[in-house]
Order: structure tokens, then C-alpha cells, then sequence
């Protein structure tokens, strides 16, 4: 009997990408669009497909760089594959939350399953919180000497695909769903026993059901711990213990998994050591005293921007919103991001969560405060780029642009790391969304130069851009001759094409096409239009 996902999960899985991107590494690329435009007919294609047959079509590999040094690998699917893989770990979702330690327990902290109509998988609130406050109270309760700390080694690229199938079916998911999950994923990986994807939801919750024997045998063996996803805390009464801690969790992870420990992130500290380095050291806590100063502010300024909708109605922008702010608000807040955002440059290696989470906030309020920055420390920012792409765009004014523009392109000429496909690859959705215009007469040649790593995509959205008819009518003849992701990309540059002509050869793409070609013509003729997208 074919094992098929219901038509529900598909359309929550849609929703869920919609809402919340396909991971959280790339741009959004724009078959989702297509995809929604064309729903009605493509749901029931995917509806029809049998999981225990299905092959996982062309993805997308990237090395994204990494504090310190060296990259980890990501990649990014294609959005049938995104789409089948979340509603495959949809429907499972509630029975991998019930195999977990309870919540209110602190011990598995990370992603805890929320699931609602509108796409959301976890709760708002990551779990970090819990973990914090976890170790705060069990560090201070006076019970322990020793803290065990613990990250596992490379741990989504080693996770087995075999260990996936055993904690679904564990969780009580059918054992057909279980072997064929297991098979999508070693599909996935060229047929390699090991990995997951890094970045879709779905990711996460499989990687939280993979560990959750670990929390099981830690417990039975009499340990007190909390776990932030890979990263252990096990608090002991004495060195002795926390050795044997290690020994046993080392030995077990070795013996149910194959998992290894990091070295250089794992070892028993003295609860004062502790305390001071990971909970009360003064630098943190006053990094982490201005980040609630500005979180509370930040709040004022979003009940400021939902009180001026209210009064001022939905056809008012949220641009034109922040500029009427008070004066001061904007004050204290760009001096509160430009003070600790200046602290994160300084560190060494970059605070990762903290630089996000100021980029991630100064894009909310789209201010420029800190865009010199930003612009004078690319190659520092090179493992945030996302958040760095994004904030450039939300906060880039006219009077910006050209400034925002050639740093961009300085940095393409004379950094290090400009070759790395993945930051060409976000620095062209800035200039897709926002840059087309002020640098048309150089960005041809810019992207041009993209074609040997990143194939003719951003040229493909940028001749939708500026209308490149030329430059479309070059390439819809041989668009056959293309890999998935770019030949994707000439269908969608066909709305450039005059009618007669762009209605005839979609409709042969439609004919000939597989089944995302098809959705995506299929949205073009149906009058759906350009936005950028990855």
C-alpha cells in the first residue's frame, strides 16, 4: 500500500515555509510563491506521490562560515523536497514531543512542539530561557561542586539515519513512515548513512527525538542535567563524579549513536569557575543588563508603531510610521544597539547570538545606525550574513543606497572571502530587492561573474528586474538544458516576455516540464508577477 501525507499537512507545510522560511540560513526562493499561486492543482500531484518510491530531487550545497574559522556545511532543498519533508515530520510531531522529558522539567529545553493553524512548530520562545535559568538554580542550590559541560562533535552531520528511523518509530509513528523518512534522508545524503539537513524545522524536531534516549539513560543512570539541543550540562557533587559522567555519557553516545564529544567544549569545571564564566561574569551580565534595557525599549516602540496602524490605518507604511517616532525613543535605542554592537565586533571569536539578535532588532526598528558599521566589518559578519543582508535591506533609505551599494561591491573586489558562494549569494538578493535601479549599469557584470558558482539564477531574477527581454529570449530555447534551481529561474523571467509570446512557450514548458516547472509556469500565466527571491 503507497504511504502518501495527507493533503492537510501539505497545506500546513506550506503555510509553516510561508510564514517562516524554508530554513534559516538562505533567501526564500520564489517557487514558494509559485507554489501557493498554483496550490490548488499542485496539492493533489503531491497528494498522489508515494513516499516509499520517492527520490529527493536537486538541492542546493553551501559552505557557511563559522566563528573562528572554517565553515559548516548547509544545504538548502528543493521546495518539493521542503515541502514533502516538513509535512512528513508534521504528522509525526506531536508523537515525538510526548517521547521527550516533560517541559516543566527543564531538561530538554530547546524548540518544545506548539504546533497551530498558522504554520508554527514551536513555541515563540526557543527554550534558551529555561536553559539559563536551569543551570542558574541547580548552580546556586548549594548540591553541586562540579558542572560537566558537554557539546556533541559535528552533531546534525552525524546523526544516523538509522537512529531517526528507531526514534520514530519509538515515538509511535508507523514503521513504513519510519523506514521511509529514513530512506528520503539517506537519499538526501548521496546514500551516505548519516546527516540531516541544517536550517528547515523539520531538522530540529528529529534532532531533538534522536537525543531523547540520551536524556533517558542520564536520568536512569541518576544525573542531574539540562540540555540545550546538543550542548549537556550534567551537575555533580564532586570531580570524581563529574569524570564519570563524561566516561558514561562519552561511552553511551559512542555505543547508541555513534555520536563523539568536542574536545575543546567538553570538560568537568568547578561550579565557582561556572558560575563566573557562563553565568555571572560581569561583561555578560552588563551585555545582557542593556540587551532587557533595550528588549523593554524596543516593546515601547512596537505598542508606539500598533497605536499609530490603529489611528492612522493600514494604508500608512511602516517607514512612514518610524519616522514620526519621538525623537528620543530613537535616541536611546540607536545608542543602545551602536554601544553593544560595537562590544560584539570587538570579541573574538564574534558573539554570534548577540550580533543576530541586534541586526535582527535594528531591522525591526529600520534604522541606519548601524550600517557603516556593518558595511566597515563584512568579513567579521561573514557567519551572520543573513541577518547582515537582511538588516542592509529593512534599513536602506534613497539617501543610503549608493553608499550601501558600493560597500557591498568594494567588498566583492577586495575581501578575502569574496569568493564564497554563499555570501555572493546574499549580497545578490540585496541587490535584487533594493539596488537593481541605482547600479544597473555595473550589476550585469556583477552577477555575470556569480554564473560559475551560483549558475545563471541571479541573472535569470535580475533580467525579471530590468526586463532583460533580450537576455530571456537568449535562453527560454535550450531552458531545458538547465539544472533544476536555474532552469526554475528562466521560467520565472518569462513574465518579461510579450503576451502572445510568454503564453505560448509556458504552455510548452507545461507540457513538457516536471511538476515545479509546470507550477511555476503555471503561476506566471496565471498572472503572478516578480519579487525577489533567492
Amino acid at each position: 500500500m503507497a504511504d502518501q501525507l495527507r493533503p492537510d499537512s501539505l497545506k500546513w507545510a506550506l503555510t509553516h515555509i510561508l510564514r517562516f522560511g524554508d530554513t534559516d540560513l538562505f533567501p526564500v526562493p520564489f517557487e514558494y510563491k509559485a507554489i501557493e499561486h498554483s496550490w490548488d492543482g499542485l496539492q493533489d500531484e503531491l497528494v498522489s506521490l508515494d513516499l516509499s518510491t520517492y527520490e529527493p530531487r536537486s538541492l542546493r550545497r553551501f559552505l557557511v562560515p563559522k566563528t573562528g574559522g572554517g565553515f559548516r556545511v548547509a544545504i538548502q532543498l528543493d521546495p518539493v523536497d521542503t515541502l514533502l519533508y516538513t509535512a512528513m515530520i508534521y504528522e509525526a510531531a506531536e508523537l515525538i514531543e510526548q517521547q521527550r522529558v516533560s517541559p516543566d522539567r527543564r531538561i530538554a529545553c530547546a524548540y518544545r512542539v506548539e504546533i497551530d493553524a498558522n504554520g508554527q512548530f514551536f513555541r515563540a520562545q526557543n527554550g534558551w530561557p529555561d536553559y539559563h535559568e536551569q543551570s542558574t538554580l541547580l548552580a546556586e542550590s548549594g548540591r553541586y561542586n562540579y558542572v560537566l559541560t558537554a557539546d556533541v562533535a559535528d552533531f546534525y552531520n552525524q546523526i544516523s539515519h538509522h537512529r531517526v528511523r528507531n526514534a520514530l518509530e519509538l515515538a509511535g509513528a508507523s514503521s513504513e513512515r519510519a523506514r521511509n523518512v529514513e530512506q528520503f534522508l539517506m537519499n538526501l545524503a548521496a546514500l551516505q548513512s548519516r546527516g540531516i539537513p541544517v536550517g528547515p524545522s523539520a531538522s530540529i524536531l528529529l534532532s531533538e527525538a534522536c537525543l531523547t534516549d540520551v536524556d533517558s539513560f542520564l536520568l536512569r543512570k541518576g544525573y542531574v542535567h539540562t540540555r540545550y539541543s546538543d550542548d549537556f550540562r550534567i551537575f555533580c557533587t564532586n570531580r570524581c563524579e563529574a569524570h564519570r559522567a563524561l566516561h558514561d555519557l562519552s561511552d553511551y553516545l559512542y555505543t547508541a549513536h555513534r555520536l563523539t564529544l568536542q574536545s575543546s567544549k567538553t570538560r568537568p569545571v568547578p561550579i565557582a569557575e561556572f558560575v563566573e564564566t557562563e553565568l555571572l561574569d560581569p561583561e555578560r551580565l552588563e551585555e545582557q543588563g542593556k540587551t532587557e534595557k533595550l528588549n523593554e525599549l524596543m516593546n515601547v516602540l512596537e505598542d508606539y508603531i500598533g497605536a499609530a496602524y490603529s489611528r492612522l490605518g493600514d494604508g500608512i507604511s511602516l517607514e512612514e510610521i518610524i519616522d514620526r517616532l519621538p525623537e528620543e525613543q530613537l535616541r536611546i535605542a540607536r545608542e543602545n544597539m551602536v554601544e553593544l554592537f560595537d562590544a560584539c565586533l570587538q570579541k573574538t571569536p564574534l558573539h554570534l547570538g548577540l550580533s543576530r539578535y541586534l541586526l535582527r532588532r535594528a531591522s525591526a526598528l529600520q534604522t541606519g545606525v548601524l550600517q557603516e558599521r556593518v558595511l566597515g566589518n563584512l568579513d567579521t559578519l561573514a557567519p551572520v550574513m543573513r541577518d547582515t543582508a537582511r538588516y542592509l535591506t529593512k534599513s536602506m533609505r534613497a539617501s543610503t543606497a549608493l553608499t550601501i551599494g558600493n560597500g557591498l561591491i568594494e567588498f566583492l573586489k577586495t575581501s578575502d572571502l569574496a569568493f564564497i558562494p554563499y555570501l555572493r549569494l546574499w549580497i545578490a538578493s540585496v541587490f535584487l530587492e533594493k539596488l537593481t535601479a541605482q547600479f544597473k549599469d555595473v550589476i550585469y557584470a556583477l552577477f555575470e561573474g556569480m554564473g560559475d558558482q551560483l549558475g545563471v539564477r541571479p541573472m535569470a531574477l535580475l533580467a525579471c528586474e530590468l526586463k532583460l527581454l533580450d537576455w530571456v529570449r537568449e535562453r527560454k530555447e535550450i531552458w531545458s538544458n538547465h539544472s533544476p534551481w536555474d532552469r526554475r529561474s528562466i521560467v520565472w523571467a518569462a513574465s518579461v516576455l510579450p503576451q502572445d509570446e510568454r503564453g505560448f512557450w509556458l504552455k510548452r514548458v507545461q507540457g513538457s516540464g516536471d511538476i515545479l516547472d509546470r507550477a511555476v509556469a503555471k503561476a506566471i500565466l496565471g498572472g503572478l508577477r516578480f519579487t525577489s527571491g533567492g
